[in-house]
């Protein structure tokens, strides 16, 4: 069986499991829609990843902006985007900070999933990407078409990064087909670039700067070569509680927009907050490079990705953008 097979079926069984959990009911609905009868505020548990793209969320608690709407939120640290969203499916979380590809990938499978609030994307230009290919001062590539036949890193497989990767490749002539991925968590690459185990890293900040001050060169910037602020990271909720708790949802969306629009003017609160909720030094946060935080929904970058997921064939059919985007509270 194949990496990707495996992969599929994985998401498979879980998605049959939690189904089973999701028609017994969703206690943590329950207990919200008690405390909103009280009169207390509605504790919402929020899957998340102890990235830095995760800042707004934990700006906007600290900012009362989800207190004003009559929330609490409770941060539950997970590994990725497959986990976060069968937490979403079986009621162990309300909502999820996931990747657009993952979100999509979920909804073709027949998950019954929303983006909810959009948070997050790349830059604009390669010289400000977070997420960047770096190889070896001295391993021979000099450009885009020496990666031909070499092994890059990337931290999950069949994911945002192997898709950006292989459309920036096609895009600049050559042969993505040619490329092996091998799967290396984030912390782990740099190292695994020094000790010859890759040829390149596709290296997301802080490990882009750890790399970089350790001498590796910058080879390409895959995501805005496939797109300027290519949409990256989104808040998704299950059907069944907007189904169930809509007002709840709605004031989610309003708190994390205004979280995310925070961070947006206000880089260097970013900064301070980053050693709160990660291992990042103040050192290294005051220097690194960071996400473009929007709160923007962007149809057409979600579009964009339904259509490279299929064309390197991670899903067999595009789902319905409609059904997979949840509307924006009036």
């Amino acid at each position: 069986m194949t990496t990707r097979e495996w992969g599929l079926r994985t998401l498979l069984v879980a998605a049959l499991s939690v189904f089973a959990v999701v028609g017994c009911g969703d206690d943590a609905a329950d207990r919200a829609a008690g405390d909103a009868a009280a009169g207390k505020t509605t504790t919402v548990t929020v899957g998340t990843l102890p990235i830095a793209n995760a800042a707004p969320m934990y700006l906007g608690m600290e900012k009362g902006f989800f207190e004003e709407e009559g929330l609490t939120i409770k941060p539950q640290v997970g590994e990725g985007g497959a986990t976060l969203i069968t937490s979403l499916l079986s009621g162990g979380a309300q909502f999820g900070f996931v990747g657009v590809i993952p979100a999509i990938v979920a909804r073709a499978k027949g998950l019954p999933i929303r983006t909810a609030a959009w948070a997050d994307g790349d830059a604009a230009v390669p010289e400000e990407a977070y997420q960047v290919l770096v190889v070896e001062p001295d391993s021979g590539i000099s450009d885009v078409p020496d990666l031909a036949g070499k092994t890059i890193a990337v931290n999950a497989l069949q994911g945002v990064a192997e898709v950006a990767i292989r459309e920036s490749l096609a895009k600049q002539g050559v042969d993505h087909t040619t490329v092996k991925f091998l799967e290396v968590p984030f912390p782990e690459m740099p190292a695994a670039l020094k000790a010859g185990r890759v040829d390149a890293i596709l290296a997301a900040e802080p490990f882009l700067s750890v790399a970089l001050a350790d001498g590796a060169k910058e080879i390409d910037a895959p995501f805005v070569s496939v797109e300027k602020n290519f949409s990256i990271g989104v808040y998704a909720v299950s059907e069944t509680f907007d189904r169930e708790r809509p007002e709840v949802v709605d004031a989610f969306v309003r708190a994390m927009n205004r979280s995310v629009q925070y961070a947006a003017d206000n880089p260097d609160e970013v900064r301070r907050i980053l050693p709160t909720f990660t291992k990042i030094a103040e050192a290294a946060a005051k220097k690194m490079r960071l996400a473009h935080f929007s709160p923007e929904e962007r149809r057409d970058s979600l579009e964009l990705q339904m259509e490279l997921t299929k064309k390197y064939g991670i899903i067999e059919e595009i789902p319905d953008p409609d059904a997979l985007v949840r509307k924006q509270p009036g």
